[in-house]
């Protein structure tokens, strides 16, 4: 199969321009030729026609004792003098006589180029004859009733060339647009992170050099982002063997320290053993971190239910109300009458609320308050706000706290927190189809963080 020739962008716009020029040539030359078939079908005359008319006629009129034998031409007037210059008849009346006495007595012609003036003299009188220069209809009332003829053909050619520039140009920008296509669905396909496709072909050779260069990329890209997916797989995946083989050793330390609690020691060494006790128990949260970031790298598998909101949030009520009592927190709970279906994961919906929960009663003091308050939204969404009475959230903090590794001293950070709380919640929250925010209350007493998440179509609100 021959290998279709392609244009360079050069040669397009000249044959637009080629295509172009022809076109206006087209819309000058068809109301002209409209124009020369009417005044050769007798609806219309030539610009001169009255005047060369009126010569004619001239020497008729100066021979001829009845001026009403005469037929006049189309569009033409006359005053009949006689030698005092008197009015014995006309076809004028108003400004227009005027004028033309007005050059019977001085030979003055209005400023108006298109209106013109003869004298003919006859052995007792004289007949000034008034007529135009200029195309006119034959038929009086359309003469009228519509522009001249001239006037005609100018808007005629006016309107055929903008008509014939608007078509040519919408065609040739219709024509870029398709060579472009390819090009503008690469773009989106980049755009929705998708290097899974083949980049399209153009006609013209600069956009067809374009794609290649593009479709180049796409590939380089494509194969670097896999080296760098499977590099990270990698990691993850001795991440994940040296987090399974640090519990084993872990483990045997913890039952040791155990052991050692159970025997007589005196009072150093139970400090001993209490430092390597608390250790040992910071070594398990580390371990337990790395495999909480571990699921959230490769995404949590959702066990997904429809379920009652209020229900669920009942259900764990008294498990935060226990949580709440070591610091003797009020804990509040503000639940909707209708209820709301939601279909999700509840254990990992429990682990959210409890992370979020741990987290407010850390940064809120003794006696402190924390709130559970539920809403419908219109947009279809259900939100959870956690709402406590402590320290709130510094303005760096509300823009960054559910990011990954993200501490701060200044608010709610505290130490032997590794940045992964609000990120490991959001992240769940994401996978349901919703989304975590945080903010402070109004009265600037505490913090508020929200989880909206979609309502279960069965929902009956």
């Amino acid at each position: 199969m021959a290998i279709k020739k392609k244009n360079s962008l050069k040669t397009a716009f000249w044959k637009f321009l080629l295509m172009l020029i022809g076109g206006l040539a087209g819309a000058v030359l068809l109301p002209y030729g409209i124009m020369i078939l009417s005044v050769s079908l007798g609806y219309a005359t030539y610009a001169d026609y009255s005047e060369r008319s009126v010569e004619r006629i001239a020497p008729l009129i100066a021979a001829t004792p009845d001026l009403s034998e005469i037929r006049l031409p189309a569009g033409c007037n006359y005053v009949l003098l006689d030698k005092n210059y008197q009015i014995l008849g006309t076809t004028l009346a108003g400004d227009a006589l005027e004028e033309a006495m007005e050059y019977a007595f001085s030979g003055k012609i209005d400023e108006n180029v298109r209106k013109q003036y003869l004298l003919v003299t006859r052995e007792k009188e004289y007949v000034i004859l008034q007529y135009y220069i200029g195309s006119q209809f034959t038929n009086s009332w359309m003469n009228e009733h519509f522009p001249s003829p001239e006037w005609l053909l100018y808007i005629f050619i006016g309107v055929n060339c903008i008509v014939v520039c608007t078509i040519l140009t919408s065609r040739f920008a219709k024509k870029l647009r398709i060579q472009l296509k390819p090009l503008f669905h690469a773009t989106e396909e980049v755009a929705k992170q998708n290097l899974d496709f083949e980049v399209g072909h153009s006609a013209i050779k600069e956009f067809e050099e374009a794609l290649k260069s593009f479709s180049d990329m796409k590939e380089q890209l494509k194969a670097s982002l896999e080296q760098q997916w499977k590099a990270q797989q990698i990691q993850k995946e001795q991440i994940a063997a040296l987090t399974h083989d640090l519990k084993t050793p872990l483990t045997i330390v913890q039952g040791n320290i155990d052991l050692l609690e159970e025997t007589s020691l005196s009072e150093e060494q139970k400090a001993y053993v209490q430092y390597a006790s608390e250790s040992a128990n910071q070594m398990t949260s580390y371990i337990q971190v790395l495999m909480e970031m571990l699921k959230t790298s490769m995404g949590y598998t959702l066990h997904k239910e429809v379920f009652v909101l209020q229900d669920f949030l009942k259900a764990i009520a008294p498990k935060i109300s226990t949580m709440c009592q070591r610091k003797q927190i009020d804990f509040q709970f503000s639940p909707l009458e209708a209820p709301i279906y939601i279909n999700g994961d509840k254990e990992l919906l429990e682990r959210v609320m409890m992370n979020l929960i741990d987290n407010a009663v850390t940064h809120t003091k003794e006696q402190g308050s924390i709130t559970v308050e539920l809403e419908y939204w219109k947009t279809g969404n259900a939100a959870i706000h956690v709402i406590d009475s402590g320290s709130g959230f510094s303005q760096k903090a509300l823009k960054h706290a559910v990011e990954q590794f993200f501490m701060e001293d200044d608010s709610r950070g505290t130490r032997g927190h590794f940045g992964m709380g609000l990120y490991i919640a959001n992240t769940m929250i994401e996978q349901h189809g919703g989304s975590l925010s945080v903010g402070n209350r109004k009265d600037g007493q505490g913090a508020v963080v929200t989880i909206q998440l979609p309502v279960s179509s069965i929902c009956n609100i």
